[in-house]
Parts: structure tokens; sequence; C-alpha cells
């Protein structure tokens, strides 16, 4: 890494769009919070529900995995 080649540090700049991302991403409302949980337990709705519900499940864990970044590159 000391002589730049292979893995590297992100640069400021992309650090800081991750975090502009996060910020984009914002929080889920309690109602959103609601439904995440019961997701998360394996209730579903059915068709073509259940495919907007899948969506807000894969955001929620995209956020929680761009938070998990923006703490390890931050070390």
């Amino acid at each position: 890494m000391q002589e730049g080649r292979g893995l590297r540090r992100v640069s400021f700049e992309a650090f800081q769009n991750i975090g502009a991302a996060l910020d984009q991403i914002n929080s889920p409302t309690d109602e959103q919070a609601a439904l995440i949980k019961i997701t998360m337990e394996g209730r579903r709705f059915h068709s073509p529900l259940s495919w907007e519900q899948q969506k807000l499940l894969n955001l929620y864990i995209a956020k929680q995995k761009l938070e998990e970044v923006m703490y390890l590159l931050g070390e």
C-alpha cells in the first residue's frame, strides 16, 4: 500500500460521495421501519406489493452496508 500499488485507500472525495449517498437515502419512516421489521421476520405481502416490500428491504440493507463501509474506511 505504501508504494501505491494494489489496494489503496479511497480519496476524500470518494468518501464524501458515499456519505452523500447515505444522506440521499435518508432514514426510514416509522411505517417503513415497521414494514422492514416484518419483512425481516419473513412475512410477505402478495404480489405486486411484495415487490415493493422487497425493494424497501433491499434499500435498507444497502444503507446498512454503506454505513459499514463508511465506518471501515474511516478507521
